[in-house]
Formats: C-alpha cells, structure tokens, sequence
C-alpha cells in the first residue's frame, strides 16, 4: 500500500509551503471537545457550546472528536448544527479517534485535521441486536450516504471515497495523472469502461475487515421490523446508488493513457479506515495538529479557548446508563413492597417516589421520555394505589396499574420510531432493563423484609402464637381492638390479643385509637369507635 502512495507523499513534500487559506484565518478560535459516544445529551451540550462560542465572539469553531460512534438521529442532528449554527470557518480536529458517527460529523465541518497517531473511519450502521437485514440496513444506510455524498460535494471530497466508510461491498482503485498530480478514485464499473480489463486485485487493502459478515441477520430484528431477511438481495455497488449530479463525469476509455494505476484503495469485504498520512493523500485531511498550540497556529487565531461539557451533561448520561436504570428500578421495587408490607413509616415510600423521579426525570432532560410515558406511569400508580386504598382485594386495579407502570418505563428509554432499527434496540433495551431490575427488586425486597422480621422493626409482619387464638373470620365482625400500627389506610389492630392487618374506610386513624371490625375476609375493615 505504502509503495503506491509513495509518489503522492513526495509530491507533497516537495512542493513549497502554501500561503494559509482566507477562509481558514482566524482571530478567535474555540475548541468544543466532543468524547464519548454520540446520543442526544451530546446534540444539546453541541447545541449550547457552539452559543457561547458566538457569545465570546469566535470567528472559528474546532471540533475535537473522540468518539467510536453513536445514535444516527443525533448524529444527522449534529451535522445540521455545523451547517447552521457553527461558523463558516468549523475545523473537525480527530484527536484521536473519530468512527462511525464521528466521521461523519468529521465530514460536515469545512475541513479535516488529525493528531499524529490518529484514525477514523468505518462508519457502517451497527446495532447491538446482532447484525442488521440487508434491507433494513439499506434503509438505514440510505440517509448517511447522502449526507456524506453531500459533504463531499460541498467540500471537495471525493465522493467515492466517502462511500466506503459507510457500505460494505465498495471496491475502489487509486488512478494518478502523473502531467498534472491530479488522483481520482474509480470502483469497479469504471475502471472497466477505463482500460477495458478487470482490475488488479493483488494489492490488498490495509483498511481492516468488516466484523460480522458471515453472521445471519438478528431474527429478533426481523421479527420486530416485520421483514424476511432471507428474501432480500441487495446490491450494494456504487454504480446502483442513487446520487445527484456527479461532481466529475465519469472517465471512459480516452482517458486510459492519461492514468497510471496505483493501486486498490480498499476491498468489497472491508470498510475505508484512514490514518493520518492516508487521509492526507486521499485529500481528505488539511494536515496533522497535535496540541492546542499547534491548532491555534494551523488557524493563524490571536487566542483559542476551550468550552468543555458541562458537569450535569456528564451526570444525566450517568443516570441513563442500563446499571444505574437497572438499580434505580430495584430501588422503586424494594421501597414500594416494603411500605406496602411496613404502612405507616413513610420512608420507603418517599424513597420510591425518589427512585421514580430520577427514573423519569433523567430523560426527560434530554427530551427521551414523552408525555405519553409519564402518563402511564402515573396512571399506573392511581391505579395501585385504588387497589390498596379503595377496592382492596380485586386485584384487576393493581395488576392493569403494574403494567401501565412498566410500558412507561420501558417507553422513557424509546426515542426512536419502533419501525427503525435504532427504536427497536431500545425497546428491547428498556424492556430488559425493567424486566432485570424488577426481578433484583423483588428478590431484594424479600431479603429485606425477611431481615426485618427479625428487628423491633419487623414485629408486626409476625403473627405471634401468644395470647388467645384469632377468632374466626365469621364470629369477628363487630369486634374491637386497638390499632398498633397506623391505618394509613392500611396498618395492623390488635384484637383480644391477636394481631391483625387491617384497613381503615375513612380518615387515617393513629396507632392507640380504638377500632371495630366491620368487615371480615381476605381484607379486614375497620371504623373508629365513636
């Protein structure tokens, strides 16, 4: 590979030192760092950062990626905000390393610059769910080439090049007019129609392999998106691309004395992943930067300041992650059993309620969880709560009520349309992560409650065998007692020296009140005696 760039490479180092761009030019430059991967906490902090940039009165804006990928929608978001809200002069600076969504925001700014050990690249769409049918890959696919076709247009990329971070099965030839310098990328097709022969594949490509080939499509994608994968036949081939108005006209035989042929850029089994002297001589990148100094050189800026995320940007991502979901929804679990089991004390109801509102809280910073899933989740609570306060015992209020609560909980996880493949990763994301802390919830609860049976704490879970036997149910209805833990509504009485769980039917009554029974069954109903 190294030998057909050779002459590429000395070409630029031969050549006198240009004059620095006006374009480039800068007084005031600022670096917004990009790490991590890409969702939409980052769209919004991009969002804010490039406002304060404005405000400071910066004429260029760098962006430092240091990502391995991420959401496509905020992803195509933050490439719009670099059209719109970004200055002219937007360097993308890969520092030092820029895949998958971050080359395709690297690709929108004005221009490209690398630190010196850097590398990006192979930005085919991936899902966790396993490997992705070959047409809904396509329509996943569909958006990103034209945005990267688009850049390339825009900033005098080569068009092909581009393609190959984005598709597997692109193959693409290096051609060089040794007159004039001049290198142009062909696929297949044209370096047919060129010199009218099949081209040299004995130059193998140093852009790594694609990952997961050989697998067959996720069932679980196909069953969610509704598709036969088995049936689809896609091809995937530069030539079948639908594109605008080509940046070149294509080449064609008169053009074969003109090129020399330097070899194969990368292969149909592999996706483009450059390096910085690659990136150079495929024209993608302006040159190497390593540090800030250098940067504020590059762009000729009197001062360069940095605006980094904010803290709470770095805490709402923390709270989103599937461990601390998962807990969080332990924690709710735990709270809600025990004050169900323990009424009266208050604190594990207000640290469920706690639990629930980071839960629901976290997303809705970020715009995730819609009105829709916070009304069910509500719903679901006035629910149980009519089943234990109100019409105890039917059990249909409190089941319909866990299972509101539950889709809105998996629902605050889902951004994306079901129909897509990014919609359907999250839903069954968020469905495992209810489903995992539920089941750690539950078990949880009934270490506690066990462990509590055996504190002052836990007393009134245990049914003592001193004193007279409890009466049966059919001889109690009338009966008194005195209430020994809160009715709130629910609590327990002591009747003749049995303790009993109960609920009240009206006002609260506090522990030392006395009772009568007026219902006996599953549930015991008392009232305050007058």
């Amino acid at each position: 590979m190294l030998q057909f760039l050779l002459p590429l490479l000395t070409l630029a180092a031969s050549a006198a030192p240009l004059p620095m761009p006006a374009a480039r030019k800068s007084s005031t430059a600022a670096i917004i760092p990009i790490h991590g991967p890409i969702d939409s906490i980052t769209v919004e902090s991009l969002r804010r950062r490039l406002a304060i940039a404005s405000e400071k009165g910066a004429d260029a804006v760098v962006i430092e990626l240091d990502t391995p990928g991420g959401e496509l929608a905020a992803t195509l978001e933050i490439t719009n905000l670099i059209r719109t809200k970004a200055p002219t002069n937007t360097v993308a600076w890969v520092n030092p390393f820029a895949f998958s969504a971050g080359t395709i925001i690297a690709l929108s700014a004005r221009e490209i610059v690398t630190a010196p050990d850097a590398m990006f690249g192979d930005a085919a769409p991936i899902t966790s769910l396993g490997p992705i049918p070959a047409t809904e890959r396509a329509k996943i696919e569909s958006p990103l080439l034209a945005e990267v076709i688009d850049e390339a247009r825009r900033h005098h990329y080569d068009e092909r090049l581009v393609q190959a971070f984005v598709s597997v099965g692109i193959e693409l030839w290096l051609l060089r007019d040794p007159a004039t310098g001049e290198v142009v990328f062909v696929d297949r097709k044209e370096y047919t129609d060129v010199f009218g022969v099949e081209p040299d594949v004995s130059l193998t490509s140093i852009t790594p392999p694609s990952q997961g080939l050989a697998f067959k499509p996720s069932p679980l994608l196909n069953f969610l998106s509704g598709m036969d994968s088995e049936s689809v036949d896609i091809e995937n081939d530069i030539a079948v691309i639908p594109q605008l108005p080509a940046a070149r006209a294509p080449l064609t035989t008169a053009d074969a004395d003109r090129f020399d042929v330097l070899g194969q850029v990368v292969s149909s089994d592999r996706l483009l992943t450059l390096k910085p002297w690659q990136a150079e001589a495929y024209g993608l990148s302006s040159g190497t930067v390593a540090d800030d100094e250098a940067m504020r050189r590059f762009l000729g800026a009197s001062q360069i300041v940095r605006i980094e995320p904010q803290w709470s940007e770095g805490l709402v991502k923390l709270l989103l992650s599937w461990p601390i979901r998962v807990s969080f929804i332990a924690i709710f679990v735990v709270c809600i059993l025990i004050e169900m089991a323990l009424p009266g004390t208050g604190w594990f109801g207000l640290g469920g309620a706690a639990a629930l509102i980071v839960l629901l809280g976290a997303p809705m910073l970020i715009g995730l969880a819609s009105w829709w899933d916070v009304a069910a989740v509500l719903l679901g609570l006035v629910l149980i709560a009519a089943e234990i306060l109100v019409i105890p015992g039917t059990i249909v209020a409190g089941l319909c009520g866990a299972v509101l609560l539950l889709i809105g909980l998996v629902g605050s996880a889902v951004s994306g349309d079901l129909t897509s493949t990014t919609g359907q990763e999250e839903l069954v994301r968020g469905g495992l992560i209810v489903l995992v802390g539920c089941g750690i919830g539950w078990v949880g609860a009934w270490l506690t409650l066990k462990r509590l049976g055996e504190t002052s704490l836990g007393h009134p879970l245990i049914l003592t065998d001193e004193g007279p036997r409890a009466q049966s149910p059919s001889t109690r209805i009338g009966l008194t007692g005195i209430v020994i833990a809160d009715l709130r509504p629910s609590g327990r009485i002591d009747v003749g020296g049995d303790t009993v769980d109960a609920v009240c039917s009206g006002r609260w009554i506090e522990a030392g009140a006395a009772v009568r029974i007026t219902r006996d069954g599953l549930i015991v109903e008392v009232e305050p005696l007058e």
